[in-house]
């Protein structure tokens, strides 16, 4: 079973958010529960708040500007999670 990342809403994470650290393949968001927690906390596992990497996700395709050589497309098993909203 597959979990969301809670930055670009693809189910490709292996265990549940929140704090696993995980890191996504396809928009390079790591998971961390104080970002999760306060999505505008700026910093941490991420430099960048949570709010703000689901912006740059949908402008670039990545969590942040710095991350685009690191991030791909989703393949035909990642599926973007009917239920997940972003904050922006």
């Amino acid at each position: 079973m597959k979990y969301t990342c809670l930055c670009c809403g693809y189910k490709t994470l292996d265990e549940e958010p929140t704090d696993t650290y995980a890191i996504c393949k396809i928009c390079f968001w790591e998971d961390d529960g104080v970002q999760f927690r306060d999505p505008d906390y700026e910093g941490g596992a991420n430099e960048v708040s949570l709010r703000q990497a689901q912006k740059n996700f949908v402008k670039f395709g990545a969590c942040e500007e710095g991350c685009i050589e690191f991030v791909r497309k989703p393949n035909e098993k990642e599926i973007k999670d009917p239920n997940w909203k972003p904050f922006i």
